[in-house]
């Protein structure tokens, strides 16, 4: 029987950060429709808690790495949902057979952050700018998930714009309160050393603040960790913190944003996200996010509905679940 190869890095409960995301919502609204049979196979071990039953059949590479191997090698098409930023033979065996690939993430500008952020040491993924030049052009449908239009290092004309969606659900007044957010990852491009100085909590992995503590004495006094887990994120964003760091320079989607917004946490976002919108709360420099904290803590509570209400109208034009199911499966049921 035929069947097509949906090769990730997660799944489940195994949720790490966005692209983690749009994998559960490739299985919740995609994997049910699909024509030719799907065979997830997740390019990691198996986490020892991991008991979700995911509707489709699904593949460990630690539990088999010879079978895993076989698994690809026989399979129809492959169709990348997450794949890793440095090539594995798992995907360099089979590149004839690629048929759709997911670009979570700009290697070239994600690997910069550290020299624009004038930053000695970077906080990334081990990425290799050549192999999302390769896997990009070698696959037939490769698409960009970020809200931006893509600018990839590589001319590749064949790279479509298929955006993430967000279902706003909360739509929740403004939380008055001059205490800042953070959820994210420490990576350097999600600018953390911002909030240096200020009142914050933070929703990620504490081991990654030791990181920033260790090798670039980050001063984190006043910051209070909770250690990220998404089955807890709701709480999160339920706290009493009122005023978000999104100001993530080159951030692909940015769930978080959306979720700070949904949530009633105004935003302080870089100049690169959303350009096109008048919005005067924006920081790409720790002395910019202060000014714009400062300039947020002296607005008055109607003021500050002022600002988020209109934005998140702006961005209800991703909440088009709809739209992105028929692109996705207009491409994989081909």
């Amino acid at each position: 029987m035929d069947y097509d190869v949906y090769y990730s890095t997660g799944g489940g409960t195994t949720v790490g950060g966005g692209a983690d995301v749009w994998v559960n919502y490739w299985l919740e609204y995609i994997a049910p429709v699909l024509k030719v049979k799907p065979i997830l196979m997740i390019h990691r071990t198996r986490p020892a808690e991991f008991k979700d039953d995911l509707g489709v059949e699904v593949h460990w590479q630690g539990d088999d790495v010879k079978g895993f191997g076989n698994i690809m090698n026989n399979a129809r098409r492959i169709n990348i949902l997450h794949g890793y930023y440095s090539p594995h033979r798992y995907i360099t065996d089979n590149l004839d057979k690629i048929h759709t690939n997911a670009v979570h993430c700009n290697v070239q500008q994600a690997m910069k952050a550290s020299f624009v952020l004038d930053l000695e040491k970077s906080f990334h993924f081990h990425m290799e700018q050549e192999w999302e030049d390769e896997i990009v052009e070698k696959s037939k449908y490769p698409f960009w998930i970020g809200i931006n239009k893509p600018k990839l290092k590589g001319n590749h004309e064949h790279l479509l714009h298929i955006p993430n969606f967000y279902e706003f659900k909360h739509n929740k007044d403004v939380v008055d309160n001059n205490k800042v957010g953070f959820a994210a990852r420490m990576e350097t491009r999600k600018c953390p050393h911002f909030l240096q100085g200020i009142p914050s909590e933070l929703n990620t992995d504490p081991k990654d603040v030791q990181w920033w503590k260790r090798n670039l004495n980050l001063d984190t006094t006043g910051w209070k960790t909770y250690k990220f887990n998404y089955d807890f994120l709701d709480k999160f964003y339920e706290r009493d913190w009122g005023i978000s760091h999104s100001a993530h320079i080159y951030e692909p989607f940015g769930y978080s944003i959306f979720q700070a917004v949904d949530y009633g946490k105004i935003p302080i976002i870089a100049h690169d996200w959303i350009p096109e919108y008048d919005y005067p709360f924006r920081a790409s420099s720790p002395e910019e996010f202060k000014e714009q904290y400062d300039n947020i803590c002296d607005l008055s509570l109607q003021e500050r509905r002022d600002y988020l209400f209109p934005l998140r109208e702006y961005l209800k034009k991703y909440d088009n679940r709809k739209e992105w199911t028929q692109q996705l499966l207009k491409l994989y049921n081909e």
